[in-house]
């Protein structure tokens, strides 16, 4: 019941994201750029998966961006470019992360390497959206994170062109 009940409170809370979006979408104008907060130096995911909300909005035209649920909403139809950067210190380890339109996984990147120092993982893709889609980056299973007031990890996005 419990697992039913998160359920339909993402899907309310995504609702009203996207109620809010398609609602303050002015202009044509879509771009974003977020940080991870940097309260601690690690975020870890458990042994499921974890939902990354990048909490330090850098930039947000349009409020397509959400910090509380970390979800990108698209206002319109139309092709959209998204990147991300996060970073690690690997020891003889590796960091994965995924990019996620709606429920689907659009790509998983990885980085193995073992000199301890900060390692990054950088990716990128053009999304052709519906207005309403979303997309957001996810922190597969025990896997984890390093960010500091250096914002290591930045997820950004932003509307090419309309359809």
């Amino acid at each position: 019941m419990k697992t039913r009940l998160t359920s339909v409170e993402t899907k309310l809370n995504i609702s009203s994201d996207v109620f809010l979006v398609l609602f303050h979408f002015t202009g044509g104008k879509v771009a974003f750029s977020a940080a991870l907060t940097f309260n601690t130096e690690y975020v870890q995911a458990g042994p499921s998966e974890l939902n990354l909300v990048f909490r330090n909005i850098i930039t947000n035209v349009g409020n397509v961006y959400s910090s509380n649920t970390g979800f990108f909403t698209a206002p319109v139809k139309g092709v959209y470019f998204f990147r991300f950067t996060v970073a690690d210190i690997l020891s003889s380890r590796t960091m994965y992360t995924a990019l996620y339109r709606n429920q689907q996984r659009i790509m998983l990147l990885g980085e193995y390497d073992m000199d301890h120092h900060v390692s990054y993982l950088v990716g990128g893709v053009t999304l052709q959206l519906e207005a309403g889609d979303w997309v957001n980056l996810r922190l597969p299973g025990n896997q984890r994170l390093y960010n500091d007031e250096s914002n290591h990890c930045i997820f950004s996005g932003f509307l090419l062109f309309t359809l």
